[in-house]
């Protein structure tokens, strides 16, 4: 449930971030909400590789 939770909450936050982000680069709200979007997606699959990578360290250091 706290996970859920913390999803719910990243992904918006995550989302207004890039709004304003790209905001600046982009003159109709059409284009700021679709390269917002993106963004997020891309910010959040970065976010997933890094999570990953720091499981398999945190494995390779302290065991399973």
């Amino acid at each position: 449930m706290s996970l859920l939770f913390r999803i719910a909450v990243y992904l918006p936050v995550l989302f207004m971030i890039a709004v304003v982000v790209v905001g600046q680069q982009h003159a109709t709200a059409k284009e700021t909400l679709r390269a917002a979007a993106t963004r997020t997606v891309r910010w959040t699959l970065w976010t997933l590789i890094l999570v990953a990578l720091m499981t398999v360290a945190d494995v390779f250091v302290i065991g399973w």
